[in-house]
């Protein structure tokens, strides 16, 4: 399926996606290209506006970076204010931006914004699930220790009375088995029927894996 404005919309966004990419790793346009395919997928099952899907997946994080160098306070607000005369400016349909601008307001569900739409629930449910599985997994081991934001060891092999506290966890082990605690990675929660599929997929892997690293670490298997 050819998307009529993708390109323009990169071109617009790529000062933003460059500075980006170059402070971090966790967020950079990597991320971007992941949840937009797997909103596309998920988006033609649910019937979807695709043009609306495309818009707010290359759109929803541009102003990421904004938010971690202290200049914006929240990034999915800037975004919004960044969207909307990009969209202006190629031609994109009027009555669809502000479908586009309410998806990438709601996308993060710390904020517990109320998602109002088929493409807002998608966009929520896509970037949550590059934040389960596989990609993950590697993503947070290559953060902790390339980064000296988030640098941390790999596991700490003692009892811990909080091994997560003030938005920091004591090794990158104990960071996932944070989110698989966390309520917003609860498969039951995501929005879509194939998003809740996907997230099971992802989520039983993510246990797996650190059940199985942490028997391994303590010689047990």
């Amino acid at each position: 399926m050819a998307f009529e404005y993708r390109e323009k919309i990169l071109e617009h966004t790529d000062r933003y996606y460059r500075k980006l990419n170059e402070n971090d790793f966790s967020h950079n346009f990597d991320h971007i290209t992941r949840v937009e395919r797997l909103a596309k997928r998920i988006g033609k099952e649910e019937g979807a506006d695709m043009d609306v899907v495309e818009a707010m997946c290359l759109l929803f994080d541009v102003a990421r970076m904004m938010e971690d160098e202290g200049k914006v306070e929240d990034h999915t607000e800037a975004g919004c204010e960044i969207a909307r005369p990009i969209l202006d400016e190629i031609g994109f349909p009027k009555d669809k931006t502000e479908n586009v601008c309410h998806a990438i307001y709601v996308h993060r569900k710390s904020k517990n914004r109320v998602p109002k739409t088929i493409e807002a629930k998608i966009l929520q449910d896509a970037d949550y699930l590059d934040a389960m599985g596989a990609v993950d997994v590697a993503r947070v081991i290559a953060t902790s220790i390339q980064t000296k934001r988030f640098r941390k060891p790999l596991y700490v092999d003692e009892s811990v009375d909080e091994p997560y506290k003030d938005g920091k966890s004591i090794s990158t082990i104990h960071y996932l088995l944070h989110k698989l605690e966390h309520p917003k990675l609860q498969p039951s929660n995501f929005h879509t029927a194939l998003g809740r599929k996907l997230a099971e997929e992802r989520f039983r892997f993510m246990k797996e894996f650190t059940e199985r690293f942490i028997a391994e670490w303590k010689g047990e298997r």
